[in-house]
């Protein structure tokens, strides 16, 4: 028991770590070999794996030369994860259907990957996870639940994402190559590739606002990590924020219960500076948008909004960057 809790600690103290570490490091060259390579089907991973990281250098090039390759060539199969939630929901109270179900799954799901190049998280993490094997770095799947603003976590009763760890020089970072890959339009039945660079090597501030692991070590948090209900309760992000920002700093949750007249500040580390006009922040009721004219201040790339609430009300409040949305908030101004 005191040799478990000791390793425990031990991880937890290596962990720390996050893409800024390696800000003098150019992905280009892994960035290219990566897009270039095509290949049918993965039914030799081990050769595709080889052929994009046998003329880099370092692990993190080679881990940065997969995982490209994976959010370039992997498509997300929207319509296994609608069959699969919707045999879980209906087997839910039949242990002995769900586990036959599991079962089923699993080979379906390695089957289309393999076969299709199509999969759901699940799939990506095991193929990241795998891919790294090959060339000897060390990756683990984080099984948790991830937060878009369509999950409902009143109806959730397990894991819902998957994501992966990856340990280089020592250090332990996150990262999540499905959400990184593109956008499902389920009812137009497609999928378009999309690129989100946010999502490599995360700080883990940030990534735990929509990644909630099983294991809470997992999340790669200095000091205690948040609950669930703590989780369920932050600010919503939107994949533009792992693009924008650094860290979310203000505010700790999504809603927030105001006096009229109140000034309120939202904070944030920027990954870059930014114009400043290229910002908006809209309040939202109903089918009525409205543009705020917020005092804002950016400083060494921590950026603070300011706004005076003066009208009573329930407001969405969300902010934008060059009409990308970054995050939305819940506003009950009252007397």
């Amino acid at each position: 028991m005191q040799k478990a809790l000791f390793v425990c600690i031990f991880f937890v103290n290596i962990c720390v770590a996050q893409i800024a570490d390696f800000n003098h490091i150019n992905f280009s060259k892994a960035d290219d070999i990566a897009k270039s390579y095509r290949s049918k089907n993965l039914l030799n991973l081990n050769e595709i794996t080889f052929n994009i990281t046998k003329d880099l250098e370092t692990d993190l090039e080679k881990l940065r030369a997969i995982y490209v390759w994976i959010c370039n060539n992997i498509a997300n199969d929207f319509g296994l994860y609608t069959k699969n939630k919707r045999k879980r929901e209906r087997f839910q109270k039949d242990s002995i259907r769900l586990h036959e179900w599991n079962s089923e799954f699993k080979t379906l799901l390695f089957k289309r990957l393999l076969k299709k190049k199509k999969t759901i998280c699940t799939g990506y993490a095991y193929l990241l996870k795998e891919m790294c094997k090959i060339v000897g770095i060390e990756a683990k799947i984080v099984n948790g639940f991830g937060r878009t603003s369509t999950v409902d976590f009143s109806t959730l009763t397990e894991a819902n994402h998957s994501w992966n760890m990856v340990k280089i020089d020592e250090k332990w970072y996150v990262c999540d190559p499905t959400w990184a890959t593109g956008i499902s339009f389920p009812e137009e039945g497609r999928f378009d590739f999309q690129f989100n660079e946010g999502y490599f090597l995360t700080t883990p501030q940030l990534f735990f606002k929509n990644h909630f692991p099983m294991v809470k070590e997992f999340s790669l948090l200095k000091g205690k990590t948040p609950t669930l209900q703590e989780f369920i309760e932050m600010p919503l992000l939107y994949g533009e924020a792992y693009n924008f920002l650094e860290s979310h700093i203000s505010p700790n949750k999504m809603y927030q219960e105001i006096k009229q007249n109140d000034v309120f500040t939202f904070e944030y580390q920027l990954k870059k500076n930014i114009i400043i006009n290229d910002l908006k922040l809209i309040s939202s009721t109903g089918n009525n948008d409205r543009t705020l004219k917020p005092e804002i201040n950016l400083q060494n790339k921590k950026l603070a909004i300011t706004y005076q609430f003066k009208h009573k009300g329930f407001y969405d409040v969300h902010l934008y960057h060059q009409k990308k949305i970054i995050a939305t908030y819940t506003f009950n101004v009252t007397d």
